[in-house]
């Protein structure tokens, strides 16, 4: 799903690296049927429209005012760390879906952080598993997907988690994360956040983080 690597990489790198991939472990990506495959190699097609755009110089990385983050100086693979005192509230039109305290923050280089919430903190009433697909992430293991029906919303695959994350992602497990940008909203801390550009990543964007970010056209390699 990422290939690591710095700068401009012609596009076929990776056609033939997916191809090699695919054909190898149908768990590598979206596990199951064509159908999912091509669901798959659909996501990531608004990064690679526009040509494909080098990793920003430092020059033109936004550079951060006390009490904020650039995301450049994230690591990768990348880490979780507890947000402790940050109130994370998630909803679906009227209805609370989430609210914590005990978040945690999955933070990797030139993506906004993806917020895990416990599941003790979910009103779980409102998850249905979704039976489109499953993903793998190199770092992290496979993923699960889930359906949020609430106040007469159903906003489809809009939230994930990894049952048996890896070794190093422990942190995690029995936590979920959610996309924001297919109907549900989220606030930290009061105020409201916005959603990582595409359909692809997760993230969520808040006041203490600077870009550019990964997810926008030509940044499929960032």
């Amino acid at each position: 799903q990422r290939m690591p690597g710095v700068g401009r990489q012609p596009p076929i790198t990776f056609l033939v690296a997916a191809s090699l991939v695919a054909a190898r472990s149908p768990s590598c990506g979206i596990a199951a049927s064509t159908r999912d495959m091509n669901v798959f190699a659909q996501f990531p097609k608004h990064m690679s429209s526009g040509g494909f755009l080098p990793h920003p110089s430092k020059e033109d990385r936004v550079k951060p005012k006390e009490g904020q983050e650039s995301v450049w100086d994230y690591p990768r693979p990348p880490v979780c760390k507890e947000a402790k005192g940050r109130k994370v509230v998630l909803k679906l039109g009227n209805k609370v879906i989430a609210e914590t305290e005990r978040a945690w923050r999955m933070m990797e280089t030139s993506h906004p952080p993806t917020w895990y919430i416990p599941k003790e903190d979910i009103n779980m009433k409102y998850l249905k598993p979704s039976q489109a697909m499953q993903t793998t992430c190199e770092f992290k293991g496979q993923a699960m997907y889930y359906d949020v029906e609430a106040d007469g919303k159903t906003v489809k695959m809009t939230g994930w988690s990894y049952p048996r994350p890896a070794d190093d992602q422990k942190q995690i497990k029995d936590k979920f994360a959610f996309y924001i940008n297919r109907g549900l909203e989220a606030w930290v801390d009061g105020k409201k956040a916005k959603p990582q550009e595409g359909d692809f990543y997760g993230g969520w964007i808040t006041a203490d983080v600077v870009g550019p970010f990964k997810g926008g056209p030509g940044t499929r390699f960032w």
